[in-house]
């Protein structure tokens, strides 16, 4: 059986958190178990015209650490959604390639360790992988 991986982006100047209820959603019903989630923030050289901050995103990735009355169309349905795949979280920008190359190499390496290793190995830590390349590149690939 092959592996799959799917990186959803989203540009954090529109509807944001709805876009990704809605994918995680359809990912959790239709997608094999195992795949790979990565959720993108991009166009994140517009900080002008931003809507959703980095904190935001990546809180809305991790999940809600609380248990909490979930209400429909609300930002805690949305945290409730994701917190059962706790998917890694990043900000790119397609015009300056601010992290494109970085968030398909990180999904490519948790493909390739899913498909490698033995049972008892640890797994592979992909949002860890992630905050390590940025710290050593600075914060920003290109």
């Amino acid at each position: 059986m092959g592996r799959f991986g799917c990186c959803r982006e989203s540009e954090l100047l529109d509807s944001f958190f709805s876009l990704q209820q809605a994918w995680l959603t359809e990912i959790h019903e239709y997608a094999q178990q195992d795949v790979v989630v990565m959720l993108l923030g991009n166009k994140a050289d517009s900080t002008h015209d931003r809507v959703v901050k980095r904190e935001e995103g990546e809180k809305l990735a991790k999940g809600r650490q609380k248990k909490k009355p979930i209400y429909p169309g609300t930002l805690d349905s949305i945290y409730s959604s994701v917190q059962e795949f706790g998917v890694p979280f990043m900000e790119t920008s397609a015009k300056s390639g601010l992290n494109v190359e970085l968030a398909f190499t990180a999904v490519a390496k948790e493909l390739k360790h899913r498909t490698m290793k033995e049972p008892d190995e640890p797994k592979f830590q992909l949002q860890q992988y992630v905050d390590q390349e940025m710290r050593t590149a600075g914060c920003c690939r290109t």
